[in-house]
């Protein structure tokens, strides 16, 4: 019997307990949060998918704001990537086609009209793009000297407006103007942080831009600004001389697409003086016989042919081009002078030799 009263005393105890808890979720705060049996659950292939969405729209937002400032300021930006100076040098070049084709009725002599469209199309962005590769390499050549001058200035005891101050009267070739601008920027009380992240997007390698992060990052970081300066120098020096071994090392691939193209022209060359003038002679022959033999030798054109290696000579150059450039300079448009190089022997020589 005590049991049994201890059972039904406990019994009554929970029910006065889950009471009381049913009273204290209806006391709630309107604020508290709830679990809902019906919310949507992520899983990680739902993030995966969100996350490249996000990423695809930053790119398609980064790609517009660059069209803006192309159109704001045409000059600038095909300073900083010569690439855009294509989108000038096409709609003349399909300009200069049209004219062209009217002027010579889309006759063989059309073939020379169309490769002069090729090289309006290509020649701008090439020039450009080898004239500030040039510049980048002049830049980048000082640019360890002047962080170690920097550093070498600061440590002595000098400010780093004064140091760069100093430094900015030396002579560091292409990037004394450069050090001049970062001088005049401190002048005017912008950081040296400030200031060096100007200046690497106005020169935008990822040699300089790795080494100005480093340093902004180590200076805002409370580090040593001298210490700083002296790894940043290192790790730019170091970078070039990869570079310089590889660009040594990749040469020879250059070489072997300008020979591989010459034996190219050598073979067209062959065939043009051999094959051709004894295909032509025999189907003469053949249609003065008569009896169904020029069925079977058919009409054969020389001029055709010729033509057709001209077309074949044009895009081999063309192509050997771009891919010397991407092998020498691991850049496809770096390839484009070496494209109208080879072009222009290829049109040499068809039009002077064979």
């Amino acid at each position: 019997m005590e049991n049994r009263d201890t059972i039904d005393e406990n019994e009554e105890q929970l029910q006065e307990n889950t009471g009381s808890i049913d009273e204290k979720e209806e006391q709630l705060p309107e604020d508290t949060i709830k679990i809902d049996e019906n919310e949507e659950v992520f899983t990680e292939d739902d993030l995966i998918i969100e996350k490249d969405r996000v990423l695809l729209q930053m790119e398609a937002a980064r790609k517009w704001i660059e069209i803006r400032r192309f159109i704001k300021s045409p000059q600038q930006q095909i300073r900083k990537e010569p690439a855009y100076a294509i989108l000038i040098s096409i709609p003349i070049a399909l300009i200069f086609l049209v004219l062209g084709g009217l002027k010579t009725g889309f006759t063989p002599a059309f073939d020379n009209v169309l490769l002069f469209t090729i090289l309006i199309a290509i020649v701008p962005p090439g020039f450009l793009h080898h004239l500030r590769r040039r510049r980048v390499k002049r830049i980048e050549q000082y640019f360890p000297n002047f962080l170690r001058d920097v550093a070498e200035m600061n440590r002595s005891g000098m400010t780093l407006t004064k140091s760069v101050g100093t430094v900015s009267k030396g002579e560091y070739g292409d990037l004394t103007i450069e050090i001049a601008k970062i001088n005049a920027m401190l002048s005017w009380g912008i950081s040296f942080e400030d200031a060096l992240d100007k200046f690497a997007d106005r020169v935008a390698t990822p040699l300089i831009y790795r080494s100005v992060s480093l340093i902004n990052q180590a200076s805002r970081a409370g580090g040593n600004v001298p210490d700083v300066l002296e790894v940043a120098a290192k790790d730019a020096y170091v970078l070039k001389m990869m570079e310089k071994d590889r660009a040594s090392e990749m040469i020879i691939y250059v070489v072997i697409s300008y020979m591989s193209f010459g034996v190219f022209l050598f073979v067209i060359g062959i065939l043009s003086y051999s094959f051709i003038p004894v295909m032509s002679e025999a189907s003469i022959s053949a249609n003065a016989v008569g009896g169904g033999a020029e069925q079977f030798m058919g009409v054969f054109d020389p001029e055709m042919f010729n033509r057709l290696f001209f077309h074949a000579s044009l895009i081999q150059g063309f192509a050997s081009g771009l891919v010397a450039g991407q092998m020498g300079e691991g850049e496809v448009i770096a390839g484009l002078k070496h494209s109208v190089i080879l072009s222009m022997i290829a049109w040499i020589t068809f039009a002077f030799i064979i």
